[in-house]
């Protein structure tokens, strides 16, 4: 499925999250009839999966560790953050399987490979907040994802087919190489490019930064606003032009920049050793709130009775057995770092701090009360202790549901409803405007709708380079009406709450949860502390 300028049903169909069709399992205690289920149901989606991807051959993800750069003394166990998924993707994480069903927020290992469909879209972001995007069509490797003896974080990516995007932050001990076909390019740090493939040829366009191409034994400066072609018969042809010609998916890729410069910038309550990633969804989709229990992160649109492990799913590494991900758009930090802490009369909020803690990240994270404070684990909560994973493995991809997944999505036509327990599930990355005026009118009347329409972004059908597929730009869904203002007289408040789209959170191979589109939006940033309970739902 392409996104052209088709309704808002459409989009929110896209990037929604991965379906609430079909059989699930692992509960706190899965029978043998639901593990038999949920196995079942993974092995056909990653049979659909297989089906679709290209004829290119799949090699084991191990073999993908030899030359790779890395030097003795190095630790391969950093992990980095599939931080956005949009339509039809798949991963290979070493299971065996090759390609699998991936979804948002989950683990990206040294050896992983990932690709889109030519509906997908996807952000990775790395422990410092530099993200890198694939537009359709693409496939990168992770060859070589370590942490040097001296500190610096060293990344190679293999850029295999289509349209990658890298923006990189000021962070001067970090290694960043990409590389396609026999060229390999050093990526300086505050660098912004573009590579496009359309096989022999390959084209890398600075935005801003400078990159160092070696290609054919040469090495090329390709500094900002200037463009390298290159041929993979023949490395020694780099051609470089001083200019950076337009392609289709520049506006998608501007909109995601945007919105990390916006609201990263309000994240320092919530760095620590070093990781960073994550930062700009917790700004966006909630804020601290002081309490009883001290200061708490919380989503919006979330109620004392919203359970932060009701919904996810478990995903099998190869030597570090299963892990948990999160379906929530926000669902990073908080599940690698600090505590889940319940506060009575407040619900769940999430204390920054403490070790970083890799795939296993589940127990030590979880819900215990502060020392000394009045917060307490209640039995109406339906949360007893953490969630536990299969005792055995029984799938590489296992969904769990403590309780019906809430979504807040288009009711109709022009029209997004927010959703009381939804803690952002299904709400579009920061195009929708300041969220927290929103979720006071979610905690008196349980839902609240505003007026939104679709806008395209960049040039519907224009090819990025030769060859490359005639898809049509991605659309964003945008707060309004396209002429200004707001036709439906801003937000109304639903007092009688309508039906959320509540059921189990199934995995279909993509369309992870955060919502139809990445972009930046209209409103300020949303993190820091609050005084009250910042807009929460009761």
């Amino acid at each position: 499925m392409r996104i052209g300028s088709g309704t808002i049903a459409t989009l929110i169909k896209m990037g929604m999250l991965l379906g609430l069709a079909g059989g699930l399992a692992a509960q706190d205690k899965p029978s043998t009839t639901e593990q038999t289920a949920s196995a079942s149901a993974t092995q056909e989606s990653t049979a659909q999966v297989s089906a679709a991807q290209s004829n290119e051959s799949a090699q084991p993800v191990a073999a993908a560790k030899e030359n790779n750069g890395a030097a003795a003394g190095d630790s391969h166990v950093r992990i980095v953050r599939l931080s956005e998924a949009q339509g039809t993707l798949a991963m290979d994480r070493g299971t065996g399987k090759g390609y699998e069903p991936t979804m948002q927020n989950m683990p990206i290992v040294e050896g992983s490979r990932l690709q889109t469909d030519d509906d997908g879209y996807a952000e990775v972001e790395f422990e410092d907040g530099s993200t890198m995007r694939l537009a359709p069509d693409s496939r990168v490797e992770f060859p070589l994802l370590v942490l040097r003896s001296g500190g610096a974080k060293a990344s190679t990516v293999n850029v295999v087919r289509g349209t990658v995007y890298v923006s990189l932050e000021n962070t001067q001990d970090n290694e960043f190489t990409l590389k396609a076909g026999q060229a390999a390019m050093r990526v300086t740090p505050s660098t912004h490019l573009r590579v496009e493939i359309a096989w022999p040829k390959m084209a890398v366009s600075v935005f801003a930064g400078d990159v160092q191409v070696q290609s054919g034994g040469a090495t090329t400066m390709v500094g900002k606003k200037q463009s390298a072609t290159l041929d993979a018969t023949d490395a020694s042809k780099v051609e470089v032009t001083k200019k950076v010609a337009a392609a289709t998916y520049d506006g998608w890729d501007k909109d995601q920049v945007d919105y990390h410069k916006r609201y990263a910038a309000r994240g320092n309550a919530f760095k620590g050793g070093g990781y960073g990633y994550g930062v700009s969804d917790l700004n966006y989709y909630g804020s601290f709130v002081n309490s009883g229990c001290g200061a708490l992160w919380q989503p919006y649109f979330a109620s004392a009775a919203w359970d932060p492990y009701g919904n996810g799913a478990w995903a099998y590494y190869p030597g570090a057995g299963y892990s948990w991900v999160s379906p929530y758009p926000w669902g990073w930090l908080p599940y690698h770092s600090g505590a889940w802490t319940y506060c009575s009369g407040l619900g769940w909020g999430w204390q920054p701090g403490g070790s970083w803690r890799g795939l296993n990240n589940v127990t030590n994270t979880f819900a215990q009360p502060l020392p000394g404070k009045t917060g307490q684990v209640v039995s109406n909560t339906g949360v007893v202790g953490p969630p536990r994973p299969p005792v055995t493995p029984i799938s590489t991809l296992v969904m769990a549901n403590r309780t019906p997944l809430v979504i807040s999505k288009e009711g109709q036509p022009g029209n997004f409803v927010f959703q009381k327990n939804s803690a952002g599930m299904g709400v579009p990355r920061g195009s929708l405007g300041e969220l927290k005026g929103i979720a006071s009118g979610v905690e008196h009347h349980g839902s609240a709708s505003i007026p939104v329409y679709v806008e395209p972004r960049g040039p519907q059908g224009a090819p990025g380079t030769p060859g490359h597929p005639m898809n049509s730009a991605p659309v964003a869904l945008r707060q309004g009406s396209p002429n200004g203002g707001s036709p439906n007289g801003g937000m109304h408040e639903n007092h009688a709450p309508s039906s959320p789209s509540g059921g189990s959170f199934h995995s279909t191979g993509g369309n992870a949860s955060g919502g139809a589109a990445s972009h930046a939006g209209s409103g300020a940033p949303s993190g820091g502390s609050s005084g009250g309970n910042g807009g929460r739902s009761k």
